[in-house]
């Protein structure tokens, strides 16, 4: 727990942020706040939110999220949406069509569904649904972030806030982290190398199996001595040339070069390049001054302006200053230190039911990674193989032209159809708020086809000359219902190492440890 101490600057600059808010009367009004509240913001403009309840500082959350970042909120959800283009225009179109074929909104709406059905994750819909209320108390002043004046677009030109979006961006988030299509380009360099050694009369395959993209370690040393391994004298398995069919290569050539360049799906061809990685170290009390444990962690996130995480502090407690008269919890001033303009934060035994601080996500409820009175936790990234690209023989409707159909196994498994809508923001035309239809037909990303079979997964490319009709498909984890927001929040309101691990098991992608 890393503790810090606070300047007599630093306490007049709280003194000077700190706002009361009023459901009624007494503080300025804010619609949706069902009692008083309190947000202080510290000189690093920190907030810190103290409510009554805990859909209040979730309330709150989405409020100061908003005010600080709904442009970068908007960005996101319109980006993982595949609706950029509606906001920045016709530059974004081509990772719109991309990313809507993908669908990283229809299985934000799975994760969405399975949170209203789930009794387990009650809590996280009222979360989802008080944060939303927060962000669109903050568009109802109907003062737009001033980026939108260059994109010609006024607040009233703003969509509302839904827990969706939340939830879409939890997905996205997750994806950059873990989705990979790495197996594209491997595919193709193992058939080059296949090919090449038929030609020329050595073995390509196992070149390329057991030297190049070769599975086993070059040193057998382990670093966790107990694992099970297999031994190395074990036989090694033939390698088989992997059988394509035709026009397959041609396709995943032509997929890889259409998204090479885009800047969501891009990184996922070159994932394997540079594996990500992040660390953390951590002192035990016993070496620090304080006499406390220190954390300090490093996500390994994108350094985005404004950056990926938002810091912020949550309480929701019966007193209704929180504490907050500078003091955090039984938290005392300490002497000034050169530097240093943070309150202290220490375990107490205060009864707020919610205490949390860290970092958040803009555009979703909760502390990420943090602290609460009882633990502190953080993450680190580590490479998952948790995509799969297949090819797919299909089956054309006679009279449309459209495939209707996978073949498995020699039947037929029907596909589903979603018919898609583009629009994009006209600008430079001297009009607020106008859009227009893209022009996007059904074989150019205007008709999503859905594998079933494929946890839902979508062809991504599809030759309807080719004899048969032969497709890509590609299969992900998170394409389904997954319940990342719902660890998060548990992990926040974790007691012990207990709660904290059962708060893990619904962490089901995302590619952190």
């Amino acid at each position: 727990m890393i503790r810090t101490r606070l300047t007599s600057l630093g306490l007049v600059c709280l003194l000077a942020w700190a706002h009361p808010l009023s459901a009624q009367s007494g503080g300025p009004a804010l619609p949706g706040l069902v009692q008083d509240a309190l947000v202080v913001r510290d000189s690093n403009q920190v907030p810190h939110i103290c409510a009554r309840t805990e859909r209040d500082a979730i309330f709150l959350q989405g409020f100061v999220h908003a005010q600080d970042r709904f442009f970068q909120m908007d960005t996101l959800r319109r980006n993982f949406s595949g609706t950029l283009a509606e906001l920045v225009g016709a530059a974004a179109l081509p990772q719109d069509v991309q990313l809507r074929t993908l669908g990283l909104r229809r299985a934000a709406e799975a994760s969405w569904a399975a949170y209203q059905q789930n009794p387990d994750t009650a809590q996280l819909v009222v979360d989802l649904q008080a944060y939303s209320d927060g962000v669109n108390a903050f568009l109802a002043q109907g003062v737009a972030p001033p980026e939108y004046a260059a994109l010609e677009i006024t607040a009233a030109g703003i969509e509302p806030w839904t827990p969706l979006d939340s939830v879409t961006i939890g997905k996205g988030l997750a994806f950059g982290l873990s989705f990979d299509l790495g197996d594209i380009d491997r595919t193709i360099l193992a058939q080059t190398y296949a090919g090449t050694g038929a030609a020329l009369g050595f073995d390509g395959t196992a070149l390329f199996s057991e030297d190049l993209v070769r599975s086993a370690p070059f040193d057998p040393t382990v670093s966790i001595p107990q694992a099970n391994r297999v031994a190395s004298s074990a036989a090694r398995q033939p390698t088989e040339p992997v059988r394509h069919l035709p026009g397959v290569l041609d396709l995943a050539r032509d997929y890889r070069d259409a998204i090479a360049d885009l800047p969501v799906l891009g990184p996922a061809l070159r994932r394997g390049e540079h594996e990500g990685g992040s660390n953390w170290w951590i002192v035990d009390g016993d070496h620090t001054t304080s006499g406390h444990a220190m954390l300090a962690n490093d996500p390994h996130l994108a350094l985005n302006t404004p950056s990926t995480f938002y810091e912020t502090h949550l309480i929701a407690s019966a007193d209704p200053t929180c504490g907050l008269n500078l003091v955090f919890g039984t938290a005392t001033l300490h002497p000034a230190a050169e530097g240093a303009t943070r309150p202290s934060f220490e375990p107490t035994s205060s009864g707020a039911s919610l205490d949390a601080i860290g970092v958040s996500f803009a555009g979703a409820p909760g502390v990420v990674l943090g602290c609460n009175q009882r633990i502190c936790w953080g993450a680190t990234v580590n490479p998952m193989d948790v995509t799969d690209v297949y090819q797919e023989v299909l089956q054309l409707d006679p009279q449309s032209g459209l495939p209707v159909a996978t073949m498995f196994e020699g039947q037929p498994e029907p596909l589903v159809l979603i018919p898609q809508s583009f629009r994009l923001n006209v600008l430079g035309d001297g009009e607020m708020n106008s859009s227009a239809d893209a022009g996007i037909g059904p074989l150019e990303g205007g008709l999503t086809l859905v594998v079933p079979r494929r946890n839902q997964g979508p062809i991504v490319d599809f030759d309807v000359t080719s004899q048969p009709v032969t497709a890509l498909s590609v299969q992900y984890t998170g394409w389904g219902a997954t319940y990342e927001l719902e660890a998060f929040r548990r992990a926040m309101y974790a007691d012990n190492l207990g709660e904290f691990r059962d708060a893990l098991q619904f962490f089901d992608v995302g590619s952190q440890n």
